[in-house]
């Protein structure tokens, strides 16, 4: 009887050994997400969609998604403060582990909105902690 309990003890330590290296290896797998900022002119309103999934159901001039790596479909239905039309802005963009990439839309008279990329932040930096940092939205 005593035999077949230590047995038991075993096999059960052996499954938790074996649950906490998954874990442990998993957690770190998944530590590092990745986001996308989107941001417009003060004047305009966006919605935007990623792999045909709408994200803001109220238009906004500011949009942050947290994601993971991978390739990510962007259409960005905004405002044209110039001729106030909505246009759809598409654009395919490669997201990477542990860095968020910030784009912005551009308007010029006379011309379709473009999705310009501005700058990629590590996400556990100096910046990302300290939201003054890449808060800063144009006061135009």
């Amino acid at each position: 009887m005593m035999l077949a309990a230590t047995v038991l003890k075993k096999k059960i330590m052996k499954k938790l050994v074996l649950i906490s290296l998954m874990t442990l290896v998993l957690g770190s797998a998944f530590g590092y997400s990745s986001s996308i900022a989107i941001q417009t002119s003060r004047q305009s309103s966006m919605q935007v969609y990623i792999n045909g999934k709408l994200f803001n159901k109220q238009p906004e001039n500011f949009v942050r998604i947290k994601s993971s790596a991978g390739l990510y479909k962007i259409e960005v239905k905004v405002l044209n403060p110039y001729d106030k039309e909505w246009y759809m802005v598409r654009q395919a963009v490669r997201i990477e582990k542990g860095f968020e990439y910030y784009y912005k839309v551009e308007f010029a008279e006379g011309q379709r909105p473009k999705l310009r990329a501005i700058r990629t932040y590590p996400v556990y930096s100096h910046f990302y902690l300290n939201p003054a940092l890449y808060n800063r939205h144009p006061t135009s």
